[in-house]
């Protein structure tokens, strides 16, 4: 990671591992979630994020937004020793949303005093449609550590302040309306057309997003014996951003036209619809506190066990937005405030393995874990209508979603070496789930009063079996089969997330969907693994049958066609992954790491009227939104010297569908999907024994992409890196 990766973020960290794709839209981005192999961006709640036993994987929602995405912030970057990840659902030891994959982030304590600062900069040189424009970035950070007797700890700081370019983009389908004599004439509109090739006007860029983060971390760790050790971890994450917007429209005088009725090559669009202002900023303040306790035995002996918990509480998390036009707005007019403070999660583990190092009935040895798991999210999502967008007290309740989830899980497994070089794990893990204290309430229509739904409880009890298969016939070569199911429960937001699309007596009420179903999934796993010197190569033949797929897609709500979250019957995804690594390739000094991985993922049952959908529209033989067919990364890294060394890295994915009807084929505008070949370097000279300056570009091709948004345009980096 310090040799070739660019990172400014800790989610930088893992976008080059195998059938892995960060959405990661700019430095700072609070809404970076992860796609596996066989899981895409926008169903963030297939896998789980771990860092030091925290979870940082946000289950309240399954979405590529703020209920959904990781919490990656609350982890710096300088703080990562390793970083670990597990595909698919083969441990008994993981809920159910390990389906996609688990990441294990492991950060650094000291041995002896240690401190360190890290100072990095980027800019990026942007330019789209009618933006251009270059934005910066900085990052400060540093630790101190020591470790004293049988006490160790860690304080870490670091602080960001950073510009986004554009992360959307202000479109009107081309109006039929013949313009009045009273519009504005403007110019500065640009031909375009959707992803889905209906001819439309961009008229101008939104959410250009200057964030400042601060992260603090305190850690220490107590050795009671030396093989006893308490941890307890404590970090505050802080944020305050704020959003702005561009227009591209301008009068014949030359000024700025971003409200009201125009005319656009003879035709009327309107500017300023009711409580959907085109050109629209928005404020953030978010505060998070985390917190993980860790309990442990390590004798490596006959047994040891651990218990960890933790709890993560946004206690300060708001979202403000205008509702009048931008004149209005700049002035604190009327909009209003979605607030996330008291969500958050707690989860608890106790673990044991028992080692009886004896072969027993001569059948060989075995290794028996166990353990318990308990785990609550807490959904509490009011929407306030407020007089001044940027800084009034609410006056008025608009909408509000609240509701629980909880999951007790109960595992065994046992690692039984019948043979010298055989080896079978096997398991299974008993959920129950329930979610409850559900409610709505909204004001769906004008005129009308305030109105709550209450939600009846629900519950789920599953078992989910796990095997997997290991024969090693020679010591460099090792083959495995595994198989696993997982049950991956609906999020709160799924069930209850309360939002209104449309205005006046036209108003569509989305009350979530309580009815949803889990979704049921069912991976496998051949692998052949060989292991030459300084080396590894790795090839899977992997599939995954998920019943119950919950995506958001065309259905009725209260009679009416809308976009809605509801279950897909079932999806198949057969795919092959290879990866490779190989220190000192061929010249000393020359290291490679690569992987590519091929993937056909299709809807198989969703056909209008299905009796396991809400579907509206015919999806069968579609393929499953957000995984490419192809995708790709490389590291070559030469070290020069023990001082210099200098990497050259990629990454690709072919063309993905945002949609489940595939019909997105056009996808190099806002809300499309396209393929990417994105080239990146980076080098690093150590000055000093403690002293390291780096330098790097990302996106050195300057390949312009979209992941529904623009992605980031060719940005330098530069960084000075001091350890004692």
């Amino acid at each position: 990671m310090e040799t070739s990766i660019n990172m400014m973020q800790t989610e930088d960290a893992i976008k080059y591992l195998p059938s892995v794709q960060v959405r990661n839209r700019y430095i700072g981005d609070t809404n970076a979630p992860i796609g596996t192999r066989t899981s895409g961006t926008a169903a963030s709640a297939r896998n789980l994020i771990y860092a030091d036993g925290i979870l940082l994987s946000s289950l309240l929602g399954n979405n590529n937004g703020n209920t959904g995405s990781p919490r990656w912030n609350t982890v710096s970057p300088g703080e990562i020793e390793r970083i670990d990840i597990m595909y698919g659902p083969f441990s008994a030891a993981y809920p159910g949303n390990s389906m996609g994959g688990v990441i294990n982030i492991t950060t650094r304590m000291p041995e002896k005093f240690e401190v360190g600062a890290d100072v990095q900069h980027s800019f990026q040189t942007f330019n789209l449609y009618g933006t251009k424009d270059t934005y910066h970035n900085q990052r400060y950070s540093g630790y101190i550590g020591h470790k004293y007797k049988d006490l160790s700890m860690r304080f870490d700081y670091s602080h960001l302040d950073a510009h986004s370019q554009p992360i959307s983009f202000a479109t009107a389908l081309n109006s039929a309306t013949v313009a009045g004599g009273a519009d504005t004439v403007v110019t500065g509109a640009i031909a375009d057309a959707s992803p889905i090739g209906a001819a439309n006007k961009v008229l101008g860029a939104g959410n250009i997003n200057h964030t400042v983060q601060d992260n603090f971390k305190w850690k220490l760790a107590y050795d009671f014996t030396p093989t006893i050790r308490l941890a307890y971890t404590l970090g505050m994450w802080q944020n305050n951003a704020s959003a702005s917007a561009q227009s591209y429209l301008r009068d014949a005088a030359g000024n700025i036209v971003d409200s009201g009725l125009v005319n656009i090559d003879g035709r009327r669009y309107n500017l300023s619809a009711s409580n959907a202002p085109t050109f629209a900023g928005n404020q953030v303040d978010q505060t998070t506190w985390s917190h993980g306790l860790n309990l442990r035995s390590n004798t490596g002996g006959k047994f040891d066990w651990e218990l960890v918990g933790s709890l993560v509480d946004l206690s300060r998390d708001s979202v403000r937005a205008p509702t009048v036009i931008p004149s209005l707005a700049a002035t604190g007019g009327a909009g209003r405030n979605t607030s996330l403070a008291g969500s958050g999660w707690h989860t608890f583990d106790a673990r044991g393995i028992w080692r009886p190092g004896v072969n027993l009935l001569g059948l060989g040895y075995h290794e028996i874990s166990f353990g318990v798991h308990h785990s609550q999210y807490t959904l509490n999502n009011p929407v306030f209508n407020t007089g001044n967008w940027q800084a009034g007290n609410a006056t008025s309740l608009f909408t509000n979603s609240v509701g629980k989830t909880r999951t007790e899980g109960y595992w065994l497994q046992d690692a039984w070496d019948f043979n010298q070089k055989w080896n079978f794990t096997y398991g299974g893990r008993f959920e129950n789930w329930h979610a409850y204290n559900g409610a709505n309430t909204s004001t769906p229509a004008s005129g009308a009063g305030l109105q709550t739904v209450n939600q009846t409880d629900k519950s789920a009890f599953n078992f989910s079996p796990k095997g997997k298969l290991t024969w090693s016939p020679i010591e460099r070569v090792k083959f495995g089969a595994a198989i696993g199911q997982a049950y991956r429960y609906a999020t709160a937001t799924e069930l209850f997330q309360t939002s209104i699309t449309g205005s006046g007596a036209s108003a569509v009420l989305h009350t979530g969907n309580p009815n949803l179903r889990p979704e049921d999934a069912v991976s496998s796993e051949l692998s052949g693994e060989y292991f030459p010197d300084k080396g590894r190569l790795r090839l899977s033949l992997f599939q995954e049958r998920v019943k119950n797929a919950i995506f958001s897609q065309l259905t009725l709500v209260n009679g009416v066609a809308s976009t809605a979250i509801s279950n897909v019957g079932e999806i198949h995804t057969y795919g092959i992954e290879f990866s490779g690594e190989k220190t000192d390739f061929g010249i000393r000094g020359l290291d490679v790491m690569g992987n590519f991985t091929w993937a056909d993922s299709r809807i198989v049952q969703n056909a209008l009227n299905d009796s396991l959908s809400s579907s509206d529209v015919d999806t069968t033989g579609k393929r499953q939104p957000r995984v490419p067919v192809w995708r790709s990364s490389t590291i070559v890294t030469y070290r020069a010297t023990d001082k210099l060394n200098g990497s050259v890295m990629t990454r690709y994915s072919s063309q993905q569908f945002g949609r489940l009807d595939n019909t997105d084929l056009h996808g190099g505008s806002y809300t499309g999907l396209t393929n990417y070949f994105v080239v990146d370097l980076r080098a690093n000279y150590r000055a000093t024994p403690k002293i390291t300056i780096s330098a790097g570009i990302d996106n050195v091709n300057n390949e312009k992409y979209w992941v529904f948004h623009p992605m980031p345009q060719r940005t330098f980096f530069t960084q000075v890196r001091f350890v004692h």
